[in-house]
């Protein structure tokens, strides 16, 4: 498995990032991986390198300001891309954190867990368990830890993010609900 840099780069050219152009969404490049790399990892160790390859590789700049989610490719970034990777065609379009949408299913056990995350927003994300809607995701974490004597460590942690990391451990269908090629 390359480096986490390396699997960023490679999802930055599915995701059709180029020098110039649109940005893409930092949760579409983790999904990406997650999904077209088979990656087992976790978001947080994603972000951690794209922050390593904005801030040490040069290979994004954050678009607009920084805080926003959003990337986009340096000149640098995208040449190496094209040197360990060559011509990729893209099978998506960059979007932005509020057109980000993804559909994620799977059983644990006897559990059916479903999660769907529209935006970048607050109160972006609808999770069912057995087609129950839960209120929330940290109402999702403890359900799931009664039924399955799993711990999910929401403290501290974005519950959504946990639940996510979840379904990225334990083979879930992952879906892309946004635009693609």
């Amino acid at each position: 498995m390359r480096s986490l840099e390396e699997q960023l780069l490679h999802a930055s050219l599915l995701c059709g990032l180029k020098a110039t152009g649109l940005p893409a969404y930092r949760l579409q490049l983790f999904f990406v991986g997650n999904k077209e790399l088979r990656s087992k990892s976790h978001q947080s160790d994603f972000q951690r390198a794209l922050e390593t390859g904005v801030d040490r590789s040069r290979y994004w700049v954050s678009h607009e300001e920084r805080g926003s989610g959003e990337y986009l490719f340096t000149e640098v970034g995208y040449a190496q891309a094209k040197e360990i990777f060559g011509a990729i065609r893209p099978k998506y379009h960059p979007v932005a954190g509020k057109d980000y949408h993804v559909y994620i299913k799977g059983r644990y056990g006897a559990l059916l867990i479903e999660l769907e995350t529209r935006g970048n927003g607050k109160r972006s994300s609808t999770i069912a368990i057995n087609h129950e809607r839960i209120g929330s995701a940290t109402e999702a974490c403890r359900k799931i830890e009664r039924a399955t004597n799993v711990h999910l460590p929401a403290r501290g942690e974005s519950a959504v993010r946990v639940l996510y990391n979840f379904a990225v451990d334990n083979d879930f269908e992952l879906v892309w609900k946004g635009t693609t090629t």
